[in-house]
């Protein structure tokens, strides 16, 4: 007997919804059904106008596998470059502004977080050399600006590629949330074949086994399926609504629970289109600023328990140059945690409908991915449609503990208690692994491989904090080999502020050039 799962149902036409619809389409073609249930959104949960951060690894592991090339999507869904993200004002204590202060050692209060990869020489990452030069007085230079390529150019908001379209130095995008959302859509749906839906869902038909086999909306439709994916955002409404997966919190470790919005449109040919997010800190929570060609998203978070919903809003704006009333702003309550189990028999939650972390941390798109490719490695069978849930829900909640990781290290490391909220991160628990991570830090220790990355935001947020091992003045060969690599990073910076064009000539030449001819017009057929 065949025990193929025959239909699939996507509840939630929502961006992870139909990214899960085209890349479910495109590994499986037409051997499994596709039917996304759109619910009707609720104004919390629209995306139109939002700007999604995407990483790097979005083309190979969703547009490649599509079959779609970056220039056509990023058209498609009015796209920006970014390198990565430079933090403002998160060592320097004072009131909100976009601007950077100056910092005690009478630089500029920012950092950046590149996309690429932090430089390894002789066994230690190229920061911990920067460590030692700076401890022993050998530089002054910021550590980002000494061990990346990236910092100058985003100084000169320089593309990172070159008119030819040759790739410089890694980089993410910024898109509209809702453009990418209807592209995934119309290519699932008019190349893939996938069924699209209007309905909300109301209940569910279950077998003795408490498998689901169908839903039913609030308009009679029935829709049954042998596998059911809720991507309906925070509401989860098969995981939390239908099926009743109790949702857990991180344990007192975060404390922001609300999230304010805006889009704001921009001249870009007079200032520039910056190829990076921004994250600045504020006395009570910090902001983003996300740029698109033309216009520009923004974001406060920050924690009821210390600021109000008016006073938010009202920062937010003045933050983006505005006034109230001048721009339509969405406020969002959030729950921050994750689901107990996101795969619940027959029920496998993705995105927010399975997990809503700080935004400071929230990898979510880049998440969704990573669990798309374990659902299409570990697809189930009929007969046995709950055989890969331990091992899928196990590395989920990996995932889930290394975001808030992430975020309570950034509110935690920052070197300022000017207010009660900043006050209060000094007083929160933390995991194992991030109190292993800070007093290894703090000793001098080698950091192990997975936390390279939070070390390295450590030595941001605190240049003069911890110790460089105390290996590398044993190490005279692997110190050599460091000032070899600081000098060719400075020979590079130079050569590619030469050579780069900036990213808005870049964007604007991409944006505005006609489209290329489709393959088949250009083989003549």
């Amino acid at each position: 007997m065949d025990s193929r799962i025959e239909e699939v149902v996507i509840v939630g036409g929502t961006l992870a919804g139909w990214t899960a619809a085209a890349r479910l389409a495109a590994a499986f073609g037409r051997t499994a059904g596709l039917t996304v249930l759109e619910s009707p959104p609720r104004p919390a949960a629209v995306e139109n106008g939002q700007v999604v951060a995407l990483a790097p690894r979005t083309q190979r592991d969703l547009f490649d596998r599509l079959g779609i090339r970056e220039e056509t999507w990023m058209r498609a869904c009015s796209a920006s470059f970014s390198l990565g993200v430079r933090h403002v004002n998160w060592r320097t204590p004072g009131p909100a502004r976009t601007a950077p202060r100056t910092t005690a050692g009478h630089g500029p209060d920012h950092f950046l977080r590149p996309f690429a990869a932090l430089p390894e020489c002789e066994e230690f990452p190229l920061s911990e050399f920067w460590r030692l030069r700076r401890c022993r007085g050998e530089t002054v230079e910021p550590y980002d600006y000494a061990c990346f390529r990236e910092p100058p150019l985003l100084d000169a908001r320089k593309s990172p590629r070159w008119l030819d379209g040759r790739a410089a130095v890694p980089y993410g995008w910024h898109a509209d949330a809702g453009m990418l959302t209807q592209f995934l859509r119309r290519t699932a749906v008019q190349r893939f074949g996938v069924r699209a839906v209007r309905g909300e869902p109301r209940s569910c038909d279950r077998d003795g086994d408490g498998m689901i086999t169908a839903l039913r909306t609030a308009d009679g439709t029935r829709l049954a399926g042998d596998l059911f994916l809720d991507c309906t955002g925070p509401d989860s409404l098969l995981l939390a609504g239908l099926l009743g997966e109790p949702f857990t919190g991180p344990g007192g470790r975060l404390l922001t629970d609300r999230t304010v919005t805006v889009t704001v449109p921009y001249d870009a040919a007079v200032d520039g289109v910056e190829p990076y997010g921004t994250a600045t800190a504020l006395p009570y929570g910090w902001c983003w600023r996300r740029p698109l060609p033309d216009r520009f998203g923004a974001g406060l978070v920050c924690a009821s328990t210390w600021t109000g919903e008016e006073e938010a809003v009202r920062t937010l704006l003045a933050l983006c140059g505005r006034r109230p009333g001048e721009a339509e702003v969405r406020v969002l309550a959030h729950r921050t945690g994750a689901a107990r189990r996101p795969w619940v028999r027959n029920c496998v939650a993705l995105g927010a409908a399975a997990r809503c972390a700080d935004p400071l941390a929230d990898e979510e798109f880049t998440d969704v991915l990573r669990q798309l490719d374990r659902l299409i490695r570990d697809f189930p069978s009929r007969r046995d449609r709950g055989a890969p849930a331990a091992r899928f829900n196990r590395d989920a909640a990996a995932d889930t503990a290394a975001a808030c990781d992430r975020a309570q290290l950034l509110y935690r490391a920052a070197p300022r208690a000017d207010t009660p909220f900043w006050r209060a991160q000094r007083t929160l628990p933390l995991s194992d692994a991030l109190a292993e991570c800070l007093e290894g830090h703090r000793a001098g220790l080698a950091p192990e491989p997975g936390e390279v990355p939070l070390r390295a935001l450590l030595t941001a947020l605190d240049p003069l904090g911890g110790r460089p091992p105390a290996a590398l003045p044993h190490r005279p060969d692997a110190r050599r080999t460091a000032d070899a690599h600081f000098a060719r990073i400075k020979r590079q910076q130079a050569i590619l502020l030469e050579t780069l064009p900036t990213a808005h000539a870049y964007l604007h030449r991409l944006h505005t050039r006609p489209a290329p001819a489709p393959a088949a017009a250009l083989s003549g057929a």
